[in-house]
């Protein structure tokens, strides 16, 4: 009996030691944080010759470079869109145009956009990302599969309409293209170049044309085929009119077109004149916009520069300062360590 009342007070110590040791854990580990701010604070004041030289001496460089040496970058982007390009053409073709500019003679950038040497001085660089991100056109493509899926057992309405929202992505053949430059004042030129240099690619220019050409006599034909229309309304009314003043329309008689072997009716006429018009409004559109190769937004030029202001350097200088500061007392006294380790050894 005694022995059972022993067992739960001996559990009750067991438990209360590891609470215990828990409590001294948590308290070692707050204790060592204090420790190692304190020591971060102590080391300074300790060294303050060694910190205000090196951080002296980093802010005098960060004033220079900020100051001297280093050129205010001004940034730019526009919104090229075209079904012509796809992400490999567009990253060959920025590629070799910053190549061009990273040369010292930039007269072959100059010829190749075809600006002034002036304007192509100014230019630093080129940058190029689509529009849309990569993995929302993966997606669409995975969801086009389900779509297939779903359309063969025709079940799942929610998958189908998540993949008609999702392939209404507006924009998908879009790429904005950044330009990096030393003078604000050339962005707007350099969008008349840059759109006309795309565009009048063997590749982009060929399809641009042969699409005109296609629309033009799409338009041409469809323009006929409303003439027809036109003249076979004006029977049609001219039909009615005559049934109208002559009361010869009785009780089942057909106000219906015989068309060859198919009866048409004036409604269906007019309907099919409404479609041809639209067509034609369409192609109409399409050759004014220009929807396979357009800017959605162009370059804007901003008087702000996109690199570090010489306040935002000279801070960064004072950080390097007081780092450089720290890892020269950490190596210090590690060779300290070192060496004192090889008078134990020879010892």
């Amino acid at each position: 009996m005694s022995e059972n009342q022993k067992q739960p007070n001996s559990d009750e110590i067991d438990l209360s030691v590891l609470f215990s040791k828990i409590g001294d854990f948590f308290k070692n580990i707050g204790m060592g944080f204090i420790r190692f701010f304190a020591l971060l604070r102590r080391i300074p004041l300790q060294n303050k010759t060694l910190f205000a030289i090196a951080t002296v001496s980093c802010t005098i460089l960060g004033y220079v470079y900020g100051d001297l040496i280093k050129k205010t970058n001004y940034e730019s982007s526009m919104i090229l869109s075209s079904e012509y390009l796809n992400k490999r053409l567009v990253d060959n073709t920025i590629d070799k145009l910053n190549l061009l500019a990273e040369e010292k003679d930039k007269r072959g950038l100059a010829k190749v956009l075809n600006i002034s040497d002036t304007l192509a001085d100014n230019i630093v660089e080129f940058t190029a990302k689509p529009f849309v991100d990569e993995k929302d056109l993966i997606e669409m493509e995975v969801l086009k599969e389900q779509l297939k899926n779903a359309q063969v057992t025709g079940k799942n309405e929610k998958v189908i309409e998540q993949v008609i929202n999702r392939i209404e992505i507006e924009n998908r053949h879009a790429f904005e293209i950044t330009v990096k430059t030393l003078n604000p004042t050339v962005i707007s030129n350099l969008e008349v170049a840059l759109v006309k240099f795309f565009k009048e690619t063997d590749y982009v220019r060929k399809r641009i044309d042969i699409k005109k050409i296609t629309l033009q006599d799409k338009k041409a034909k469809l323009l006929k085929e409303s003439d027809k229309m036109d003249s076979l309304k004006k029977i049609i009314y001219e039909n009615y009119k005559e049934l109208s003043t002559s009361n010869a329309q009785r009780q089942g008689s057909s106000t219906s077109v015989i068309l060859s072997d198919k009866t048409v009716t004036p409604l269906e006429v007019y309907e099919q004149d409404l479609l041809i018009y639209n067509e034609i409004q369409r192609i109409d559109r399409d050759l004014f916009i220009q929807p396979d190769f357009e800017v959605v937004d162009g370059f804007t030029e901003f008087s702000e520069p996109s690199s570090a202001s010489l306040a935002k350097i000279i801070i960064i200088a004072i950080l390097i300062g007081i780092v450089l500061s720290y890892i020269l007392i950490a190596l210090f006294h590690f060779n300290q360590y070192l060496a004192r380790l090889d008078v134990i050894e020879g010892a």
